[in-house]
């Protein structure tokens, strides 16, 4: 973060200050977890789900804050000097947006209902060969996420690459209204914060959004092979290049081989090899291999970009358990992500049977049944051996998968997670390839731990994707 005195945050925010505070103080960093202050940052307490932070002021003063931010409505309550404002977080949001206007670093922006983290951790690693800058941290996209990311910019850092999520009308318009990125990306548009958006067509018009804001002097990226995205191209008046295996792309993708935990590309006859698991990610990597020929990266620095590319955890990670190989894809699921996930199965080579082990995909509104039900009817069809499937929307996904000619000895339903984890032992056999899907906050990683315990004595062989 650049430097700013207390003064000048008061200004900023049109804020006032609040018993012995040290106007002339330097503020070097932003945080909204006392836990995280560090010596000189400015703690700004915010209201959470189960507490204020207000009540974490006089702890983030004695770590070390210079001054803490708080409501004008909660100045009251609280005894540490402070800067009251009219909205904390709407404040954190200007000294984002004034912190990535002193910045000369080039801001990339990512959306889509599915890939965004991985598209943002591929242009980032394709950016780190030539150049210095930073990313989102973890999936900091929301109105919290994305100016504390924007507050990591520093005066040496030449590019940032900002992930920008959208769960209602208008978020993303407001998030970009922050970043002002010079470039936007889109990867996907799919059913998902349904909750929110209602349909696939708000889904399309949020996502839409972000290439709205971009000048003229701009450049979106759009997945030509998505209708709802390439059809993007005539709400922006920013320059725009498109990205997939169409004939009519801008980057084109020509091959495409999964090679298990590997994806093999040929790209204007040039031969990347990323370690990630999936086709579906080659959408991911082309968007990254875009980007960096934008910014005038040789192709052999992109692919050795690429190449370097590491897998996190939750996201299509590729491990071996025991007799097992196991396909951590935890972090977050919905019906495309879920297509993906069995393609993913499907294509991967020398194991005996392919199991899903599956729960909820949550946040699909109205259409959270019909959703399930149709997952249930694409497993039918597919070549997975055996799903195990838990959760709220069990029952429609078993409905689905009967209806549509599945039959009882490949599906197996567990009334809780508890149950499915107990029995896995007796699902599996030596050699299977194990998936394990389902939305974040259905703690599927519980799975992966007992698979884990099943096989005490052994350590796992990590193998990269994404």
């Amino acid at each position: 973060m650049y430097p700013i005195n207390i003064r000048e945050l008061c200004e900023l925010t049109q804020g006032t200050l609040v018993g012995q505070v040290n106007a002339a103080a330097m503020i070097s960093g932003a945080v909204i977890d006392s836990r995280d202050v560090q010596q000189g940052d400015a703690f700004f307490a915010l209201r959470g789900a189960n507490r204020h932070g207000i009540q974490f002021a006089t702890d983030a003063l004695r770590d070390g804050a210079n001054v803490v931010v708080v409501d004008q409505a909660v100045s009251a309550q609280i005894k540490a000097p402070h800067l009251a404002v009219p909205d904390a977080e709407i404040a954190l949001a200007e000294l984002a947006h004034q912190n990535r206007c002193r910045s000369d670093a080039l801001v990339v922006a990512v959306t889509g209902s599915v890939g965004k983290t991985t598209t943002r951790r591929l242009i980032t690693s394709v950016l780190d060969t030539t150049h210095t800058g930073i990313q989102s941290p973890r999936n900091f996209n929301n109105y919290l996420g994305v100016p504390l990311s924007l507050l990591e910019l520093q005066e040496d850092d030449e590019f940032a690459v900002i992930e920008i999520a959208a769960s209602a009308p208008g978020e993303v318009s407001a998030l970009a209204a922050i970043a002002e990125p010079e470039m936007a990306v889109v990867t996907r548009v799919a059913p998902a914060h349904l909750a929110g958006l209602r349909s696939l067509q708000e889904v399309q018009k949020a996502k839409s959004e972000l290439v709205q804001t971009l000048s003229r002097q701009g450049t979106a990226f759009l997945n030509i092979d998505d209708p709802l995205v390439a059809a993007m191209a005539s709400v922006t008046s920013a320059r725009v290049i498109t990205f997939g295996t169409s004939a009519e792309a801008d980057v084109r993708a020509t091959q495409i081989q999964p090679l298990n935990d590997q994806l093999r590309l040929i790209v204007d006859g040039y031969e990347y090899l990323v370690p990630i698991c999936g086709r579906h990610n080659a959408t991911n990597v082309l968007a990254a291999i875009a980007v960096g020929m934008e910014v005038g990266i040789p192709v052999d620095r992109i692919a050795a970009g690429l190449q370097s590319f590491e897998a996190t955890p939750g996201r299509s990670f590729v491990t071996q358990v025991g007799h097992w190989t196991v396909i951590d894809d935890t972090y977050n699921s919905s019906p495309a992500s879920v297509s993906a996930a069995v393609r993913m199965a499907e294509e991967f080579e020398d194991c005996r049977h392919r199991i899903l082990v599956l729960n909820d995909m949550l946040d699909l509104g109205e259409q959270a049944a019909d959703l399930h039900y149709g997952v249930g009817a694409l497993l039918a069809d597919s070549k997975i051996d055996h799903i195990a499937v838990v959760g709220n929307f069990s029952t429609d996904v078993v409905e689905g998968f009967l209806a549509s000619g599945g039959t009882l000895n490949r599906i197996s339903r567990f009334s809780d997670l508890n149950l499915l984890t107990t029995m896995l032992d007796c699902l599996l056999s030596s050699g299977d390839l194990v998936v394990v899907k389902g939305s974040r906050a259905t703690a599927m990683e519980q799975v992966l731990q007992q698979l884990r315990t099943l096989c005490p004595t052994t350590t796992p062989n990590i193998r990269r994707a994404a």
